[in-house]
């Protein structure tokens, strides 16, 4: 009450001063009495000098400017908001939030002058209120905090040297918090700021400095993507704010050190590029751009001595490093042509490598790629046309005779300048099946023994098989790689070569030239004579991405050509693309559930058949693996190969899915069990298809009572000695199934008799009237009754095939249309140079 006492007493004696010098600078009255002159007004200033007590009369009416204190954060937010009017001789009125706001005497100054150019009025009414308007915009309307008597004023609009609104002081509470450093509570009130009043004056220049100092407080505190982001942030704001050019030549030239000395050259190119776009001019971009050129001037120099030396791989690899070096280097598409049509590379992505170690032993999409590149068996499937169709590129003939029980061969004498493995000897067969049918022998092989009788050798390119029983197909029984070095190791490839390279053996395609643990480098086991043309792949790098989608960024950018894994959500994306070729597996994959047979618990019938009953089959494979998408096929299967083969028996009618009969039979099978129903442990193919399916299986199973647990594929998992499963995940592509199921069912332990051992009797009966079946007629009947069987007692689960495709650049030719294997005629295959695009190597 004593403010508004001092506030009341210094209008009264303000409006006397100025009625004695004839000066009307300031009026001050109540709203609610008339417009003529108060004669109580006038008593009230005359007598307040005499009214007031006096011990205030020595005290000042009111605070000066420079001794009002900017209010707390906390005076801030919880008290009611005031103004400040700031009076021609500096004294402060403390009042409630006046308005217009903001800039408030300014937008009556400008609604004054606006006036002026009004309408002339047509009337005397208009006259007078167009008079009575005008006269307002040059008072200030005030209501002064804590006066409950008379808290209205009305004040010359002259007399107002400035009014500093609550929203103000906010600033320039921002202000002290940001000279204290106090970065989080002044963001703090410039939200409230903005909230209470979007676009006040003065509030983008708090803003900007705060996103300053925040890169600058990011900076000392090492966190240099945080601090960029702010420093991105105010460019878009205020590119030519003081000091923003340096910090950011500061952050980014810390990071790029750093980014180069750990190789990371793409993500150095990427921030440079951030930096060049924002500050084409700063020193720190031309510092990296010339560093990045003459790092890479140094390695091309160095290139072209190796390839001087003919030392060509390692000439096209040094190119490669230096276009990641710095891909804007303008020798580098002169390099590159050079070097790669003399010794072509090909980088492919994949998800894992087949040298990787992992739990899941049984073979996989990486050893099935590891096989064929880097074996040729004697006889090869080319083709699928219901049944499987034999070729070979080692024999130029071969005859059954004497009633199938003696087979004649006649070996090419010469072969292609494109092929990659050594010359083969009919001496070098004969050794390698001789010691096949040798028991002993770490090579032996009894069901091999059980058909060979004896092998003879009649010319260095001749020889003869003699048979005890006659095999189904010849061409099966041979088809594997000599896995042998060859006798004639001095064979010439070139006039200046040397000697074959020390552990490649016959049937060598690729050989493994090194390995780290996200590649596996495979050269050719013989290379191409070096006065050819037009030269074949000679090096392919198999580069290991973590998951599929860096794998399809690499592809994006460049870092590979070939993506041997293309799932259903992107087919149509990359068919779109005039830049990539989309090819279609002629065999898709299946996919089978296979359980342990030496598990006590999957040993009940009433297990397997709950496992079966309540999983969906159908809705897994649309919405998880297809994505419902038109352009990828998949079908559901009762046996583990292709439904286009002969042998698969159609008849089979499909397992429906049956939530609550798989409820009824795990009850059966707990009973039975007792204490001894424990969570069951599952391996999984590392196929990303394969793992998301397992995790929607293993949810269905705890639905009906089935705990399993999946086992992780690490490396700490397939070092324990003892592996413990009784559910595994398999994908297969089986082509000759009549020969193919007896090891598919053991689960990795062979075609032997001793094997067989841990099936019931019945099954063993089936497998091996099966395998001594000696026309095609009486396997396929065989084969389709054990189909029947298998799935009806759930040996295994057959689940679902998936069709197979393959993403090429088009910079690649000359692999086939409808591949059986991916790298099928991987040694006829034609690249031509990728030049590196600036851009894409610029991308983080």
């Amino acid at each position: 009450m004593i403010q508004s006492k001092k506030t009341r007493q210094f209008f009264r004696f303000l409006i006397l001063l100025l009625f004695i010098v004839n000066l009307s600078t300031a009026v001050a009255q109540k709203k609610e009495t008339d417009n003529t002159k108060s004669s109580k007004a006038a008593t009230a200033e005359k007598e307040s000098p005499k009214t007031a007590p006096p011990e205030e009369e020595t005290e000042p009416l009111l605070p000066k400017i420079e001794a009002m204190q900017v209010p707390t954060v906390e005076e801030l937010l919880k008290k009611p908001p005031v103004d400040w009017v700031v009076l021609e001789n500096d004294f402060v009125l403390i009042v409630e939030p006046v308005y217009p706001r903001p800039d408030t005497l300014g937008q009556l100054e400008a609604a004054l002058k606006e006036s002026y150019s009004w309408p002339k009025p047509k009337s005397k009414e208009e006259i007078d209120e167009q008079r009575k308007t005008r006269a307002s915009y040059n008072f200030l309307i005030l209501t002064l905090v804590n006066d409950k008597e008379n808290p209205e004023y009305r004040i010359q609009r002259k007399s107002v040297k400035q009014v500093i609104h609550h929203e103000d002081q906010i600033l320039k509470r921002i202000d002290v918090l940001l000279n204290d450093n106090d970065l989080k509570t002044a963001f703090e009130m410039l939200l409230i700021l903005d909230r209470k009043h979007r676009d006040w004056p003065g509030f983008k220049q708090r803003e900007q400095r705060l996103l300053f100092l925040e890169a600058r407080d990011k900076q000392k505190s090492q966190q240099y993507d945080n601090a960029l982001a702010f420093i991105g942030d105010l460019h878009d704001r205020a590119p030519e704010y003081p000091g923003l050019s340096k910090l950011a030549g500061e952050v980014i030239d810390v990071i790029m050190t750093q980014s180069v000395k750990a190789g990371a050259f793409r993500k150095a190119h990427y921030y440079l590029k951030r930096l060049a776009t924002m500050f084409p001019r700063q020193q720190i971009v031309t510092k990296w751009e010339a560093e990045f050129l003459n790092q890479s001037n140094t390695i091309l120099t160095q290139a072209e001595q190796e390839a001087n030396q003919n030392h060509f791989q390692q000439a096209i690899q040094l190119v490669y490093q230096a276009s990641i070096v710095w891909p804007a280097n303008p020798r580098l598409r002169e390099a590159l042509l050079r070097y790669h049509n003399r010794y072509p590379v090909i980088n492919i992505g994949v998800l894992e490598t087949a040298l990787e170690k992992s739990p899941y032993f049984l073979e996989r999409d990486s050893t099935r790629r590891h096989q064929k590149l880097t074996q040729i068996p004697l006889f090869e499937v080319g083709r699928v046309d219901q049944t499987p169709q034999y070729q070979s590129r080692f024999f130029e003939q071969w005859e059954p005779t004497d009633l199938g029980r003696r087979a004649d061969f006649v070996l090419r004498h010469s072969y292609a300048t494109w092929e990659s493995h050594p010359m083969l000897m009919a001496a070098d067969i004969t050794r390698f099946l001789r010691n096949k049918i040798t028991p002993g022998n770490s090579q032996y092989d009894e069901r091999f023994d059980s058909y060979v009788r004896s092998v003879s050798t009649t010319s260095p390119f001749t020889f003869s098989i003699y048979f005890d029983r006659v095999p189904l197909r010849t061409e099966w029984l041979l088809s594997l790689p000599i896995e042998a070095p060859p006798i004639w190791e001095n064979v010439a490839v070139e006039p200046e070569s040397e000697t074959a390279t020390p552990g490649i053996f016959v049937s060598s395609r690729f050989v493994v030239d090194q390995k780290t643990p996200n590649e596996v480098r495979y050269i050719r086991a013989i290379p191409e004579p070096s006065d050819l043309r037009d030269l074949n792949i000679a090096q392919i790098n198999e580069i290991r991405y973590p998951n599929f989608e860096k794998s399809f960024q690499a592809l994006l950018l460049g870092e590979v050509s070939v993506l041997p894994f293309l799932p259903a959500k992107l087919i149509s994306f990359f068919q779109e693309q005039e830049e990539f070729n989309v090819v279609q597996s002629e065999i898709p994959l299946s996919h089978v559930l296979q359980f342990n047979p030496e598990s006590k618990p999957l040993k009940i019938v009433e297990l397997r058949r709950a496992l079966a009953y309540a999983i969906d089959r159908n809705k897994i494979l649309n919405e998880t693996l297809l994505h419902e998408s038109k352009l990828l096929n998949g079908r559901l299967i009762t046996a583990p190969y292709y439904t286009g083969l002969q042998v698969y028996n159609q008849q089979v009618p499909q397992r429906e899915y049956n939530y609550p009969l798989a409820v009824a039979l795990t009850v059966a099978s707990q009973n039975k069990l007792g204490r001894n129903f424990r969570p069951l442990n599952m391996l999984c193919d590392p196929n990303p298809e394969a793992q998301e399916a397992a995790q929607e299986m293993i949810k269905a199973w705890a639905r009906a009572g089935i705990h399993v647990i999946l086992i992780p594929n690490t490396p700490a998992e397939a070092e324990k000695k003892d592996l413990k499963w009784d559910i595994v995940y398999r994908t297969v592509s089986m082509t000759e199934p009549v020969t193919e199921l007896w090891p598919f069912l053991t689960v990795g332990k062979g075609a032997q008799i001793e094997s067989l051992k841990i099936f019931p009797d019945w099954m063993r009966q089936k497998l091996i009237e099966l395998d001594e079946a000696t026309d095609w007629e009486t396997a396929t009947e065989l084969l389709k009754k054990l189909q029947q069987q298998l799935y009806s007692m759930a040996h295994i689960i057959p689940l679902w095939e998936i069709d197979q495709f393959h993403v090429f650049r088009t910079n690649i030719k000359g692999y086939a249309d409808r591949p059986l294997n991916f790298y099928d005629n991987v040694e006829q295959w034609i690249t031509t140079p990728l030049y590196p695009k600036v851009e894409t190597f610029t991308q983080k």
